[in-house]
């Protein structure tokens, strides 16, 4: 979004919900409803788009589900009709990871199927590795462990390549946890321990407390393991510093849940007591009944485990409670991703359209709007191509420049639409000349024409030179000022020759253009071929 659009009043909106993101939510907010009261005033989809995710990141960063899906699936629509793409990923990312949370994989796995397909499309790498990274999550999440780290390496990947990315250190830790998961799940302990050794060498040094809540998880988990207590201890007195009500739940619930079932399994009560309490009542915030019946169904293998008959009734009669209300929110979900899939055959629409201007506009780049040939463009990328496959092959390629005999005395004397239209009869002619294979044609400039000539000899391509000349000659054009004759005629400089190694393609074309000019000094309306001359 190009802010400097907008009035001053409007940019500093935009300016302050930049800087406040994250850190003042109420200000957020607050900003966002003015931006998005303007945007509908002014009939804006950038602003009321952009308004609409931000509310919606901050409702995430508050654990604030409900508000969080309304805001991301309202910003969907103002976003696309302005092709503001990256939001989109962003958004449907987002989604995947809340939809995951619900304890819906499939709808999951649609978001972020879509968010790759904008990404890729759109050329996005720097949001599409996110975007694997959570697909890792949801593979993990449902056991396929071959398919997490195929997924999570394509992040990994993109992070190592990218390390003057502000974020390197936060994205590598991500990377490394979800491996290391993974390592745990299928006992493979020695690529455990290289993802312990690299997250302390490489990441918790330069990890923020609030990042570093993951690695201590995962590295609480691989020492219970390992039966190292002293080292599990410390990860476990680190956790219970960094944990309180303000965390991002969304985010660590996972790794949370997973250390949860690991204080249970080695008998460390109180701790366990402690932490799950605060989890739930964070899950309970978010409204997601999904997290707060894992949560439950922990709690009652633990009072199963350590005998505690009373409370596992009571905990076994919430746990049904949330799984009746869960299924009244799996209808919704349904609903909502009927929603999605109508709105995403409204994108693939969208996204043809966009592919057809795309390629409109790309051929309109590479073609001259007078006479509808390739112009300098495409011939510069052609014959570098074309040249270089001639080399490589060993074949002949042959460069060709001509040019109108006494065009200027033509366009002063007969006038500009007049010059126009001669230009056009000459480009005609030689455009048929591609109907034989390997002859490419473009416009080089004014009343100049380059043709290039792949796999002929040189008695072939002088034979289609001169049979172009005759396909002019037939259309008869008046040209009274022509100092040689009385209808237009041409003037052709050639270089043919097999690529040895030594020579460029523009080597080629300067030979061409020589050969030209010589014809041009001695007679005109003739053809000049090779290193010597060759004149029919």
């Amino acid at each position: 979004m190009d802010i400097s659009l907008y009035r001053t009043e409007v940019q500093n909106w935009i300016m302050e919900i930049q800087s406040s993101r994250g850190a003042d939510s109420s200000k957020t907010i607050a900003l966002c409803n003015k931006l998005e009261e303007y945007g509908d005033q002014t009939h804006d989809d950038a602003l009321i788009g952009f308004a609409c995710f931000t509310r919606g990141e901050t409702y995430y960063l508050q654990n604030d589900m409900p508000n969080f899906y309304r805001e991301m699936l309202d910003c969907l629509k103002p976003l696309e009709r302005i092709h503001e793409w990256g939001y989109i990923v962003m958004a449907n990312n987002m989604l995947g990871i809340v939809s995951l949370n619900r304890g819906n994989a499939p709808f999951a796995m649609d978001y972020y199927l879509r968010s790759l397909s904008i990404a890729h499309s759109y050329q996005l790498p720097d949001l599409e590795w996110i975007v694997h990274m959570n697909m890792g999550a949801l593979y993990l999440s449902v056991e396929d462990y071959e398919n997490a780290l195929e997924q999570v390496d394509y992040g990994y990947r993109y992070i190592l390549d990218h390390p003057e990315d502000a974020a390197y250190v936060q994205n590598l830790t991500a990377a490394c946890v979800n491996m290391g998961k993974a390592y745990l799940a299928t006992f493979q302990m020695d690529k455990a321990k290289d993802i312990v050794n690299r997250l302390e060498r490489d990441c918790v040094p330069g990890l923020m407390d609030r990042d570093r809540l993951a690695v201590y998880c995962f590295e609480a988990r691989y020492y219970a393991f390992k039966q190292d207590i002293e080292a599990m201890d410390h990860c476990i007195t680190e956790i219970n510093r960094l944990v309180d009500d303000t965390i991002w739940i969304m985010d660590m619930f996972d790794d949370l849940f997973d250390y949860l079932g690991m204080l249970a399994d080695i008998g460390r009560k109180e701790e366990y007591n402690h932490l799950w309490a605060i989890i739930y009542q964070l899950s309970v915030k978010t409204t997601v009944l999904n997290l707060q019946r894992r949560l439950l169904e922990l709690q009652m293998n633990f009072d199963k485990k350590y005998e505690n008959q009373s409370k596992y009734e009571t905990t076994a009669l919430k746990y049904a409670e949330v799984s009746v209300s869960l299924s009244r929110e799996n209808q919704l979900m349904m609903s909502n991703m009927i929603a999605l899939r109508t709105n995403l055959q409204d994108l693939t629409m969208i996204n043809h359209q966009v592919e057809r201007e795309n390629e409109l506009l790309h051929k309109k780049s590479e073609t001259d709007p007078l006479t509808g040939m390739y112009n300098r463009f495409r011939l510069n990328t052609y014959w570098e191509e074309t040249f270089e496959e001639a080399y490589k092959q060993k074949i002949p390629i042959a460069f060709e420049i001509l040019d109108i005999d006494y065009f200027k005395e033509f366009n002063d004397n007969y006038g500009h639409q007049a010059g126009d239209r001669c230009i056009k009869i000459v480009a005609d002619c030689i455009q048929s000349m591609t109907a034989y294979n390997g002859i490419f044609c473009a416009r080089y400039g004014g009343d100049e024409f380059i043709l290039v000539y792949k796999n002929y000899s040189d008695e072939e391509v002088l034979e289609f030179a001169k049979e172009l000349k005759r396909k002019l000659a037939a259309q008869k054009l008046e040209h009274k000022y022509s100092k040689i004759s009385d209808v237009v005629t041409i003037s052709q400089g050639i270089c043919w020759g097999v690529p040895t190694g030594y020579e460029k393609a523009w080597d080629f074309l300067h030979t061409a253009d020589a050969n030209l000019y010589k014809i041009k000094q001695k007679s005109r309306n003739n053809i000049c071929i090779g290193k010597c001359e060759r004149e029919a």
